[in-house]
């Protein structure tokens, strides 16, 4: 009984530290997206708090971490510049057409899980999904170091290419070297309630401002200085009147299905890598219309949408989360940081979340099959020949283009083939070749 007791005491603590980890990466990358997308900080961290709340408790991904994603924000931002195009002197209408739309996206993908249509992402062969995680992780290193060196259109951080940069990758070494001294020096009880990550952005961030170094600090800046301010804008922005002119909705459907569709894609190619390190399944009629239901919520609150987040997701399993109640109490901890602890979020360097996801896109690459592929010389069999060109095509239209255009032509140019070269017998990479096999060092 008291063994039980213990175990259960374990999950808890590690949901607690692994919930709390992620926190930070997801209030900050939640401000980032809501200032990319047009609608302001303050609408992406609504957006990091209450999509995970909701798509944790209710979703067919038993441990997740949802937010606002970088396809979704994309989509977002084409969105509220639409709306201040066609109303451009009428602010409260233009925001009202936004969460209007942001609604009908979520109701959309509610309709798509009652349809039962989420079992069409099964047929998305593993070399492409590979693929897509590779193109994930080239993706955030591009960004990051983008950001630190002041390249691809983006003004270098303060402080320097070289402070910050020496601040990333000291937290990245912190985060690697850390586990090793955890085993050493800690029982193996204990050892998971220890976050390598959490106590590397706190000593990070603690060091930084010890030394007073004059390194870019997290921005979360809101315009919303008050309850009353914000009840104000959500009587203010919430659809009514003018805007439900059958004009405007039909006007709106048009980014309604778009949103629609990658919410579709990034939740369920999402789950379909978690359930790849879980080793579970996915209930994906379930997931979608929980992502639904949150998105249409965050809509209405004046977030912004989002879906299942790869990074954050794959940061949560890393953290050893154990239980969905993880990523509940990741929303729950941004909603807090939003109210309480602004003020001491803005103490974190830039450069600090950077060595993160670092390490992030390291754990999400597959590098399993790459490794097998040329250990085993691979590359004399055709059927593999094919995989490994399957898997770099989708890694680099991912990149270059666009992740819904990777996985979509990816599984064209994969069935194709199948049905045209059928004398070489052309399958799919076997299950057991995961990319999850690498272990947290």
């Amino acid at each position: 009984m008291i063994e039980n007791t213990n175990s259960q005491t374990n999950r808890w603590l590690s949901d607690f530290l692994a919930g709390l980890t992620v926190s930070f990466a997801a209030l900050a990358l939640g401000a980032a997206f809501g200032v990319m997308s047009g609608r302001g900080a303050f609408a992406g961290m609504i957006g990091a708090a209450v999509i995970p709340i909701i798509a944790s408790s209710f979703g067919g991904t038993r441990i997740q971490a949802s937010g606002p994603t970088g396809p979704m924000t994309a989509i977002t931002a084409l969105l509220i510049a639409n709306a201040y195009e066609s109303f451009p002197d009428k602010t409260i209408l233009a925001e009202q057409y936004i969460t209007l739309t942001i609604v009908l996206s979520g109701l959309l993908m509610i309709i798509c899980g009652l349809l039962r249509v989420g079992r069409l992402i099964n047929y998305v062969p593993n070399a492409v999904i590979m693929g897509f995680m590779n193109g994930i992780a080239v993706l955030i290193w591009w960004d990051q170091l983008a950001k630190i060196f002041g390249v691809a259109g983006k003004t270098v951080m303060e402080g320097g290419f070289l402070l910050n940069i020496s601040v990333a990758l000291s937290v990245l070494l912190l985060i690697l070297i850390l586990p090793l001294i955890f085993k050493r020096i800690v029982k193996a009880k204990y050892r998971s309630l220890l976050s390598a990550v959490l106590i590397s952005i706190i000593l990070g961030s603690i060091l930084s401002n010890l030394f007073m170094l004059p390194v870019q600090k997290v921005k979360l800046g809101s315009d919303i200085h008050s309850i009353k301010d914000f009840v104000t804008i959500l009587k203010s922005y919430f659809p009514q009147g003018e805007i439900l002119q059958s004009k405007y909705i039909l006007m709106a459907l048009p980014f309604a299905l778009q949103l629609m569709v990658l919410g579709f894609l990034d939740s369920l190619l999402t789950a379909l890598v978690i359930d790849k390190m879980t080793r579970e399944k996915t209930k994906q009629n379930k997931e979608l219309i929980a992502q639904g239901l949150a998105n249409g919520i965050s809509g209405l609150l004046q977030g912004i949408p989002g879906a299942q987040a790869t990074i954050r997701s794959v940061l949560l399993i890393k953290e050893n989360a154990q239980t969905r109640i993880s990523g509940v109490l990741m929303g729950v901890f941004v909603l807090i940081w939003i109210v309480f602890f602004i003020n001491w979020i803005s103490l974190i360097p830039a450069a600090v979340f950077s060595g993160v996801l670092f390490k992030a896109g390291w754990d999400v690459t597959e590098r399993g099959f790459t490794s097998t592929y040329f250990k085993n010389s691979w590359w004399k069999n055709q059927n593999r020949n094919f995989q490994f060109f399957l898997i770099l095509y989708t890694t680099i239209i991912t990149v270059v283009l666009d992740l819904n255009v990777a996985v979509i032509t990816g599984t064209i140019i994969y069935y194709l083939a199948v049905y045209l070269f059928k004398k070489y017998k052309i399958k799919d990479v076997e299950d057991d070749v995961k990319a999850d096999e690498v272990k947290e060092d």
